[in-house]
């Protein structure tokens, strides 16, 4: 991966936040039309023994992200803007498989950025594209970049395990650059489910201090492992989009702490922003 620079003593400046965008996608993408899908899936999971959904791939069900997040694109950046990196964050795969999505949609942003994906990570995907950003960002390799948070509710095989699937198509844009709201993150490992609630505690306690007027939101399923600290409950029905949703949503200003948990990797993660400053959208 590419190194924004060599490292350093000094702490980064903080990440700012100027745009967020969020929309539910209601229709079914033509993606999920297309008769290549079961085919490529039925490779994919044979040797892992999986049962193809033959009730979601013959009713054609499910949302591209490459689709969902070129509906938010113009509504995040301008087509004159210059944007340097473009992150997606998911926890799913997406619908259009075989597909590189963040370098497509590269293709058609503003100053074809560099482009990443981030997964394999639970909902704790779109907190760790938030430190990457960071880090390209601070040093001043990049000025603007752009993060797609996307989830979709179709999974067209059995699971073998017990994972959260969302339960409708949603995406969240957000505009990271050197002028706006102050955003910190922060991702702690190796927490069990024991020590979630005073962590959290803490971490908010530390994160929200003198300020009287923060607003906390957490996850579903952080709220259940920590409960009474969350102002804002996200929907159990957006298991990776839903925090970044409910930040459209807030109808106050002020200091704002998200925060998310993913048990399966024990991983806590935490970020803050000045909702004052931030412009925040929500298409219509």
């Amino acid at each position: 991966m590419f190194a924004s620079g060599p490292p350093g003593t000094d702490p980064l400046p903080p990440l700012r936040l100027s745009a967020v965008v969020a929309q539910v996608f209601d229709e079914t993408s033509p993606t999920a039309l297309d008769p290549a899908l079961r085919p490529f899936l039925a490779d994919l999971v044979r040797p892992y023994g999986n049962d193809l959904r033959d009730d979601l791939l013959t009713a054609g069900v499910g949302h591209s992200f490459g689709e969902m997040a070129e509906v938010l694109l113009p509504a995040v950046v301008g087509p004159d803007e210059q944007v340097d990196l473009l992150v997606m964050a998911f926890a799913m795969h997406d619908l259009r498989l075989g597909r590189a999505t963040a370098a497509y949609l590269s293709d058609r942003c503003p100053g074809k950025p560099m482009a990443f994906a981030v997964c394999d990570q639970g909902s704790g995907a779109a907190f760790t594209a938030l430190r990457l950003a960071e880090s390209y960002l601070g040093p001043g390799a990049c000025r603007r970049a752009l993060v797609f948070v996307v989830e979709q509710s179709a999974l067209h095989y059995t699971q073998l395990e017990p994972a959260p699937v969302p339960d409708r198509h949603t995406g969240v844009a957000l505009r990271l650059e050197t002028d706006g709201s102050p955003v910190v993150g922060k991702q702690h490992t190796g927490v069990d489910a024991r020590r979630v609630g005073g962590l959290f505690a803490a971490e908010v306690a530390r994160l929200a201090a003198g300020q009287v007027d923060a607003t906390v939101i957490a996850s579903a399923r952080l709220a259940e492992a920590a409960p009474g600290q969350a102002d804002v409950v996200a929907d159990a029905g957006q298991p990776y989009t839903g925090v970044w949703w409910e930040l459209t949503r807030l109808p106050r200003e002020g200091l704002v702490v998200l925060g998310d948990y993913e048990p399966s990797l024990g991983l806590l993660c935490l970020s803050t922003v000045d909702y004052t400053v931030a412009r925040v959208a929500v298409p219509g």
